[in-house]
């Protein structure tokens, strides 16, 4: 039983481990993004629409 449970832990210590490798990966990606989407926003904004406008 005291086997059982040192596997048992060793799996859930690689299972956390990975998990925080993946929130890390994405992390850096959702910054990767953040970085050149910020720049292009910028320097072509999108016009408000007109207001008042009818639909045909």
């Amino acid at each position: 039983m005291v086997v059982e449970h040192a596997t048992a832990r060793a799996c859930l210590r690689r299972a956390a481990q990975a998990l925080g490798d993946a929130v890390q990966e994405l992390t850096d990606h959702l910054d990767f993004h953040r970085f050149f989407l910020t720049p292009s926003r910028r320097q072509s904004p999108v016009p408000p629409p007109k207001p008042g406008g009818r639909h045909h």
